[in-house]
């Protein structure tokens, strides 16, 4: 009998303490759900980051931090200008009866300027941003994510230099100033 009292005992104690926990927390949540403010968790984060890298070693496999390199802000905003300026280029050269290389890029010029403008800005952007979220992965064990945007902001430079020769030499374009 004396045991059943003390079990009796036991689970009244922790039914009461499970209520207490339920009212401790109710009360909690009542307050102001700071995730509902999303603008300002957002602008909160962007003007005052906290995680700048990974805490442990464990850690590697997750991807995203809070805060970037502004070098790397400046590569990839320039990737995209590049990108950019590669479309405006292309177009010009499509105008004076060059034809497009790259057959995805093709097809969507069948579809209009527009849809082509849209494709591929669209694709650099989103591209762009998937790099950045990983940019502290390896690529074939000794490069890094960063040192592939370097290696497009190159690219870039190259394609954009092909095209300025293509207007000044093939075409007899000026495209910047002189007769």
């Amino acid at each position: 009998m004396a045991m059943v009292n003390d079990q009796d005992y036991v689970s009244r104690a922790v039914a009461a303490d499970r209520r207490s926990v339920e009212r401790r927390v109710a009360d909690r949540r009542q307050t102001v759900d700071r995730r509902a403010r999303g603008w300002h968790a957002f602008l909160y984060g962007n003007f005052r980051p906290r995680r700048r890298l990974m805490r442990r070693g464990l850690d590697e496999h997750l991807l995203l931090l809070d805060w970037y390199e502004p070098r790397l802000l400046y590569l990839t905003l320039a990737v995209l200008l590049l990108s950019c300026v590669d479309a405006l280029f292309t177009l010009n050269l499509l105008n004076h009866g060059a034809t497009e290389a790259n057959i995805f890029m093709a097809s969507a010029l069948g579809h209009g300027m527009d849809w082509f403008l849209a494709c591929k800005i669209s694709i650099t952007g989103i591209s762009l941003v998937l790099l950045v979220a990983v940019v502290r992965r390896r690529i074939f064990r000794s490069y890094s994510v960063e040192h592939l945007l370097q290696f497009f902001f190159a690219a870039y430079l190259l394609v954009i230099a092909y095209e300025i020769y293509l207007f000044e030499y093939v075409f007899n374009l000026r495209i910047f100033f002189g007769s």
